[in-house]
């Protein structure tokens, strides 16, 4: 599991444009209107070879019981708990306000490495007046200006030496170790459902768990108060994970979901395939797209879910609505796609019995001779370019192991070899082999 960094903060102290210069691209909308971040952002990205989960989360508010305070209150607590470090950001402009008072008390609580930041010093001015933020009682903090990329480099190398020296990465590689534990003695297939907020992940549970054919039974969870539901289906065991928070039907009417997106993220990391449930109605978008890539990244299984199709039925045909998936998910082309209605029952079924077949192609096994005759064909139809003025070569391929699939190329210049010619060759091995709505690794290795 990587470590979670959330980023807290009262509202409109530039939370979400220090996310953005930390992640690379403009994810989160930044306004400089408070509490535009109501639901959690979260991306990744890599610092010296370690990557780092980074949470937005809402303008924090601890003592406003109006509105959505009190929810985006609750989710910042609930990421507080599931994080390895707190990034708080301070307003370098307004100075020291009560509630920046109020958020340093309820951080020390928590007894988690915390490390203070001030943003928008972007002046010798401004830079001047931070003594001021001693009164919080911190030994150090970074002052910085997110807009301009002023001090995001220290930020980040703080950041990197506070999770991986001392106790903090003993922890870190004890769960690790902990997790890779509990996967290797589990003997059924685990498998998650989740999406965007309101996609009817909880409803599809539900007719899942309430399915006559299936007999259910409610186990403890690996996570902190996590309740998974075993299943038996086709003589499978199944273990669907944490359908407590997916079970639990939410009162709020608007997008602020109590299911965390660090919690998504456990959940993944713990499945063998993800379902992933996307609305009928709305469609595929860019969020989609985002959570398709952290699960083929993690090496998962995934079968591709459009629930509400009894509301689009009519208006679309399945094919033309497939090739729309497509466009918009075009790495996910190899996963299995299919209509489903939770209010209907139409296809709920049939999610897991694909979900099984899919996990039987996750742990599918090539043997060397087999994989080498087909790859000759491979390299008959398009060998690789030349590149650099030299001939670069593959000479022979095995699979290393399951799950996921993870096939070593031998090649004598495999630094030189393009990524449009790795993805012919994955191309090449699922249309020869299969591997339907599984993720393929390739390992490239000097020979």
């Amino acid at each position: 599991m990587q470590p979670v960094v959330s980023i807290v903060g009262r509202p409109n102290v530039g939370k979400s444009t220090l996310f953005n210069r930390i992640i690379g691209y403009r994810k989160a909308i930044t306004e400089d209107t408070p509490g535009v971040t109501r639901d959690r952002n979260y991306g990744e990205y890599d610092y010296n070879g370690q990557t780092f989960v980074l949470v937005d989360t809402g303008g924090f508010e601890p003592s406003r019981e109006d509105g959505f305070f009190p929810l985006v209150k609750k989710q910042i607590h609930t990421s507080i708990g599931e994080s390895s470090l707190i990034i708080f950001v301070l307003d370098g402009k307004d100075g020291i306000l009560p509630q920046d008072i109020d958020i340093a008390k309820i951080l020390r609580r928590y007894g988690k490495p915390v490390l203070y930041v001030i943003n928008k010093v972007d002046s010798k001015k401004r830079e001047m007046a931070t003594p001021e933020f001693y009164h919080l009682g911190v030994k150090k903090y970074h002052t910085i200006s997110a807009l301009h990329g002023i001090g995001i480099g220290d930020l980040l190398e703080d950041i990197y030496k506070t999770l991986t020296t001392g106790n903090q990465k003993a922890e870190d590689r004890g769960q690790t170790l902990q997790d890779k534990k509990d996967k290797e003695t589990s003997k059924e297939i685990r498998i998650a459902i989740v999406g965007r907020p309101n996609t009817g992940k909880s409803s599809i549970t539900n007719r899942l768990l309430g399915s006559e054919r299936m007999i259910v039974s409610e186990i403890p969870g690996t996570t902190r108060d996590a309740i998974d539901s075993k299943i038996v289906c086709k003589d499978k065991e199944i273990v669907l994970i944490d359908t407590a928070g997916l079970r639990k039907k939410s009162k709020i009417l608007r997008k602020v979901e109590e299911y965390s997106v660090s919690s998504a993220i456990k959940s993944i990391e713990r499945a063998d395939v993800v379902n992933l449930i996307i609305d009928g109605e709305e469609g595929a978008g860019h969020q989609d797209a985002g959570i398709a890539h952290l699960i083929i990244a993690r090496g998962k299984g995934m079968c591709i879910v459009i629930n509400k199709w009894d509301l689009v039925k009519g208006r679309l045909g399945e094919d033309e609505y497939k090739r729309m998936v497509q466009e918009r998910i075009p790495h996910g082309d190899f996963c299995p796609l299919i209509f489903s209605s939770a209010k209907t029952g139409k296809n709920i079924e049939k999610i897991v019995e694909i979900d099984i077949k899919i996990y039987g192609q996750l742990t599918r096994r090539i043997s060397t001779p087999a994989l080498n005759t087909a790859f000759e064909e491979f390299l008959r139809r398009h060998s690789p370019p030349r590149t650099q003025g030299k001939q670069v070569k593959i000479l022979y391929i095995h699979q290393a192991t399951t799950p996921p699939p993870t096939f070593i190329l031998f090649s004598n210049y495999p630094e030189l070899i393009p990524e449009h010619y790795k993805r012919y060759i994955e191309n090449c091995i699922r249309k020869k082999f299969g591997f339907h709505g599984a993720s393929i690794r390739l390992v490239l290795k000097k020979k």
